[in-house]
């Protein structure tokens, strides 16, 4: 069965620093035509990040889209013509002061797929070397060490709400089952 979708016209309605808002009229694979509202991103790149202890590195900060500070992995968008593992590295030692030396993809995510084509690439880091931090002005966040079993339990409990920080420690854990 055909499911594709073929776009006939398009109009940007917003164009913004971190997205784009198009309008697109397509056909369906049965024929009809239908308006799909997309939000154009050019991705992200997530770090779990461990230490020796299996400790979890994470960031507490306040996202103004939910009115709420949410628990996370550190994480930030791909710059232009930037490659997610680039990004990924950048990210970590930029808001946590955790400078990667070893870092392993783990997988690619779809954090939204009814409306925004952003991907976020996932990322483990267990080798690194500690450096400073170098937030944006507009950035503040709190940076804490916790017990994995823990992040699971917080997980869980639905106190870690974030999909990239839920995904990547689902990859993991798949990643641990394998080399059981």
């Amino acid at each position: 069965m055909n499911l594709e979708e073929k776009k006939v016209s398009g109009e940007v309605l917003y164009r913004g620093k971190v997205v784009t808002l198009e309008k697109d009229k397509v056909q369906c694979s049965n024929g009809k035509e239908a308006y799909r509202e997309v939000i154009r991103h050019s991705g992200g790149a997530a770090i779990l990040c461990m230490d020796a202890d299996s400790r979890v590195l994470l960031i507490r900060q306040f996202r103004y889209a939910y009115q709420e500070v949410l628990w996370e992995i550190p994480a930030g968008k791909l710059e232009k013509e930037e490659l997610p593992e680039q990004a990924a590295r950048r990210e970590l030692e930029e808001e946590t002061g955790v400078k990667a030396t070893n870092l392993t993809y783990l997988m690619q995510i779809y954090p939204s797929c009814g409306y925004t084509s952003e991907r976020i690439y996932l990322y483990l880091v267990r080798d690194f070397d500690m450096t400073s931090v170098c937030w944006d002005e507009d950035e503040q966040m709190e940076i804490s060490w916790i017990e994995y079993d823990k992040v699971k339990e917080m997980i869980r409990n639905g106190i870690i709400k974030d999909a990239k920080t839920i995904c990547a420690i689902m990859a993991y854990e798949a990643r641990r089952e394998e080399n059981a």
